[in-house]
């Protein structure tokens, strides 16, 4: 009938959260990675991961239906070219980030999101009176999820950027906000003679000695605590905000983009990493994080090349080329006015 068209379509989009949630309980429980060496019975996926035989075997018949799992004969099933991106063990893993989007911070944001639509706040904020960095220091479970996360999202992108672009004229590099170090200990691991700046706040970077370490790179990268509201660390030539601004309102933004402008050389850049939204078109994954970002932070949003020129603009700066990756992230560099 007519009056039908388009009904099954939208309700399987209204029921997709079930897809999400069954993906992050099996992602958890780490069936990709039994079922790496090829295909088990459920009865041995049960067994092997703790999980219950019988409900297991409904969640697996689920995502096999939704193209997650393959599944043969006697519910045995397999790994395909999408659920192998679940296993822990592989580049650019998936798995933490399942694991994040079914953990009790991400759906506690998403019960507050019609909140957020009628009032402009913070999805988190409406649902639990906490922002997203609030639950981050005091849960000690969210902020382990969020930072495994986080770390994974970091290392998929560090490939892609040092794939874009080249840092040979570069000679001191700052990542401003860079957590635990993943994005400076890879460009300063490709560039022998680079040296580094690791810059966030004091609680933040006491976890990074490790990485850098690791890395190799520990004896050419200082590690600086502060706020990038106060001020950044001079005399770099090279500043990165990767997935910085995207936490933040413009306002806010400007003043972070201000503080590099101030503190970096007379021929100094700004290097802005993020999920660049399309100005136009149809399904892209920077819409989606836009919707994330509505939902977890206080004011936070994913921005299009046209809204961070502006931003670029309001502290001074002005955008001078922007360098696509492989990946769906951008690179927007800037220059003093």
């Amino acid at each position: 009938m007519q009056r039908m068209a388009g009904f099954s379509e939208m309700r399987q989009l209204i029921c997709g959260f079930s897809v999400s949630a069954a993906t992050s309980a099996i992602a958890e429980l780490g069936v990709a990675d039994l079922l790496s060496a090829g295909p088990r019975s459920v009865a041995e996926l049960a067994q092997a991961s703790g999980a219950d035989l019988s409900v297991l075997r409904r969640v697996m018949r689920f995502l096999a239906s939704e193209g997650v799992f393959e599944q043969h004969e006697g519910d045995v099933f397999a790994l395909n070219e999408r659920s192998q991106w679940l296993k822990a063990d592989i580049p650019g893993s998936l798995r933490p980030r399942a694991s994040f989007v079914g953990s009790a911070l991400n759906w506690t944001a998403w019960s507050g999101f019609l909140d957020s639509v009628r009032t402009g706040r913070s999805a988190l904020q409406a649902a639990s009176g906490r922002t997203l960095f609030d639950v981050v220091k005091s849960d000690p479970g969210a902020a382990a999820t969020f930072n495994r996360f986080m770390a994974d999202q970091t290392a998929t992108s560090v490939e892609a950027i040092l794939s874009a672009i080249s840092f040979a004229d570069v000679r001191a590099f700052v990542d401003v906000g860079g957590g635990r170090g993943a994005l400076v200990a890879g460009v300063l691991r490709a560039n022998a003679s680079l040296r580094g700046t690791l810059f966030d706040l004091p609680e933040v970077i006491v976890s990074a000695g490790s990485l850098l370490d690791q890395a190799g790179v520990a004896d050419r990268c200082r590690m600086v605590g502060g706020d990038f509201f106060e001020a950044v660390p001079s005399d770099g030539d090279l500043y990165a905000l990767k997935f910085v601004l995207h936490d933040w309102p413009d306002a806010e933004c400007i003043r972070i983009l201000q503080n590099c402008a101030r503190a970096m050389a007379a021929d100094g850049r700004v290097l802005v990493i993020e999920h660049v939204v399309p100005e136009h078109g149809g399904s892209h994954f920077a819409r989606f994080m836009d919707m994330n970002m509505l939902a977890l932070t206080a004011g936070g949003r994913e921005r299009t090349q046209a809204e961070f020129a502006q931003l670029f603009a309001a502290a001074g700066l002005k955008l001078r080329r922007a360098f696509p990756t492989p990946i769906d992230i951008v690179a927007l560099e800037c220059v003093s006015v």
